[in-house]
């Protein structure tokens, strides 16, 4: 069974919470039916890290039965208190519809939310709405934007997109160097996409 408590960004100030602590002690312990009981009490007494992480639970049911709906509630809870990965799984929901009824606006909406925390993960998702559309006005300008936040944290889809929208000029002068930049980062993380585009532009490139 998946342990959460390393995974979970849990802010500083909320682990001094008695019943945080216990929970995220319990999680590791792998008794999760234990932790859910401590983090609904620092949940009900508003710590945004438990309120995330019974979330977390409800949506992979360990330690609770499994329950999206739930699941949503909670995420909402923690991401209105700014924690940033319940904003992004928040908007993965909406985007799919999950524990709650699909609205793209909303998926749009929370992803901005993360990506303007600095999480990767929505940088990439909110560029994706931009590239598309979807949920959002088509900004492939914003797009790039995003792409290029992620992609410089490592994010190796993100840095296929940038390395697409500087080769194909989307939403940016067409640089055929600065795609093959980024097609070398995503190729060294092994994406092969990436590496056959890399090779192929090299020809053009050299």
């Amino acid at each position: 069974m998946k342990r959460y408590a390393p995974e979970i960004p849990v802010r500083e100030q909320d682990r001094k919470d008695p019943d945080m602590k216990n929970a995220m002690d319990l999680l590791n312990g792998g008794r999760d039916k234990e932790a859910a009981q401590f983090l609904l009490l620092a949940s009900n007494n508003g710590n945004p890290s438990a309120q995330y992480s019974l979330g977390l639970l409800y949506a992979t049911g360990n330690g609770v039965q499994e329950d999206f709906a739930m699941a949503v509630e909670y995420f909402t809870k923690a991401a209105e208190q700014d924690i940033a990965a319940a904003q992004n799984d928040l908007g993965m929901c909406y985007y799919d519809g999950t524990g709650t009824k699909k609205d793209d606006r909303l998926a749009a909406y929370w992803f901005g939310r993360a990506a303007k925390q600095g999480l990767a993960e929505a940088q990439l998702r909110l560029g994706n709405m931009y590239a598309t559309g979807c949920g959002i006005e088509k900004n492939f300008s914003k797009a790039l934007e995003w792409f290029e936040k992620a992609a410089e944290q490592g994010n190796v889809d993100a840095q296929y997109n940038t390395a697409m929208a500087y080769e194909s000029g989307d939403g940016t002068p067409k640089d055929l160097n600065k795609a093959t930049y980024w097609y070398s980062l995503a190729a060294k993380q092994g994406d092969r996409q990436a590496k056959r585009k890399l090779k192929e532009l090299l020809r053009v490139v050299n």
